[in-house]
């Protein structure tokens, strides 16, 4: 097998799970190895949160051994002991001596073929350690430091920067499907857009938004507004958000006298390195698009998951959000005045209010969010 090949393959797996999943089969083979056994570590559990193996061996079997033996493998605290980067050979911790008193191997890893390790100590994102064991059977050899020297060296570290590499990217990746899934829970209209006005991302209430007002939209592809004064203003300000000292900016869409809304858009500018723009690793901007008369409403779901609110305290709470007064809710939801009364000291004991008033400061400091009720 051509080394420079595997080294390929290696990169080729910072993006491709499949690529890497090719790249520790091919180095498994170039190392004669029976199989290699891979698994995220987690070290503040102390568990195994992912697992990947190119074994001939039953899934129960894999399953036992990363959930009840894993944990109390003294491969595994050899493994974690190595500095990032740095192999271990079972062997040179775990003597003949060792080994013929132990459990885990007489009873578990012997049976099913595998005897020696060559354990590598790898990046993982987010607080882990991925951990990469090449395996060998008890008619096998021990690795030694002499297989396959200097290549065996110079691949191993090739390895160990295109998994550095790997969970860098798998990072970032997180970062940004985590920015846009918050995004899709704020009730606000929502635009990514780069530096010429192409539209990358528009969140669920963007959609939603865009849809209900001719002002402005998705015309080819780009944001752009109906009026040229307001098309202009908002080409300047995304022009100003993504240039090299980007600067943030409004404006007022100028409508006209059919509509009585007033829209306004804010530009705030991403840097290639914000999770928002990583994806494109370029300057981006984000529109906001907001109604300037439009109050922040709560569904009564919404309410319910924030603060356990009962679905009539909850109605309640809206209610008043919305500025109704207390006995124009009684008499509008056909209730009893007292039991309004009761229901009301009920949301104070659950948001930790004492008056109506902070109740309302409580619910206005709550940004504008999607909470859908499941069906």
């Amino acid at each position: 097998m051509s080394l420079d090949a595997l080294i390929g393959t290696c990169y080729d797996g910072v993006l491709d799970d499949a690529r890497w999943d090719q790249a520790l089969r091919d180095f498994n083979q170039w190392a004669g190895g029976i199989g290699f056994h891979s698994v995220t570590w987690d070290r503040a559990r102390h568990c195994a949160t992912r697992s990947s193996h190119s074994l001939d061996t039953p899934p129960d079997l894999i399953r036992e051994f990363v959930e009840k033996r894993a944990p109390t493998d003294p491969r595994v605290a050899l493994m974690l002991r190595q500095p990032v980067g740095h192999a271990m050979r079972c062997h040179h911790h775990l003597s003949d001596r060792y080994v013929a008193r132990s459990e885990l191997f007489n009873e578990f890893l012997i049976p099913n073929g595998v005897r020696y390790t060559y354990g590598l100590h790898l990046d993982g994102p987010d607080g882990t350690s991925e951990l990469l064991a090449i395996l060998r059977s008890p008619d096998h050899a021990p690795f030694e430091n002499a297989d396959s020297a200097p290549e065996w060296e110079m691949l191993t570290n090739h390895i160990a920067r295109a998994a550095r590499l790997r969970a860098g990217t798998r990072h970032l990746q997180a970062q940004a499907a985590m920015g846009m899934s918050v995004l899709d829970h704020l009730d606000m209209a929502i635009v990514v857009t780069d530096e010429t006005s192409h539209a990358h991302y528009l969140n669920v209430a963007a959609h939603q938004r865009l849809g209900a007002t001719r002002y402005v939209g998705i015309r080819g592809g780009k944001f752009a507004a109906l009026f040229p004064s307001d098309e202009q203003a908002l080409r300047r300000l995304i022009a100003n958000a993504t240039s090299p000292m980007p600067v943030a900016g409004s404006h007022r869409l100028n409508g006209d006298k059919e509509s009585p809304q007033h829209w306004v858009v804010t530009v705030l500018p991403l840097r290639e390195s914000h999770a928002c723009a990583a994806p494109w690793q370029r300057p981006m901007a984000m529109l906001t698009i907001g109604e300037l008369d439009r109050r922040v409403t709560f569904s009564p779901y919404t309410l319910k998951v924030l603060f356990g609110l009962s679905p009539a305290e909850a109605r309640l709470a809206q209610a008043l959000a919305a500025g109704r007064e207390l006995t124009q809710y009684a008499q509008d939801a056909n209730v009893a005045i007292n039991t309004a009364r009761t229901q009301l000291r009920h949301i104070f004991d659950k948001t930790g209010c004492r008056r109506q008033a902070d109740l309302l400061r409580l619910l206005h400091a709550i940004p504008a969010l999607r909470i859908q009720a499941p069906e």
